[in-house]
């Protein structure tokens, strides 16, 4: 079985559009499985990036590594 794991995100900040390798932001990524339109993970994204930034960041793409287990 294939599992996709995300290893970036490219978001749009402030001052454009940034890759990012923020473990926080990484983790809630792979602890939703990727499924970034669910009522739980966008509770959990909006509420670490007012957290840690200030502002909620908008995901534009997401770099993934897929494991074969």
């Amino acid at each position: 079985m294939s599992f996709k794991h995300a290893k970036a995100v490219t978001v749009k900040a402030t001052n454009g559009q940034v890759e990012m390798k923020d473990h926080g932001l990484i983790h809630l990524l792979n602890r939703y499985h990727c499924e970034i339109n669910t009522k739980d993970f966008v509770i959990a994204w909006n509420q670490h990036c007012l957290n840690k930034y200030g502002y909620v960041l908008e995901i534009i793409d997401i770099d993934y590594e897929w494991s074969h287990e």
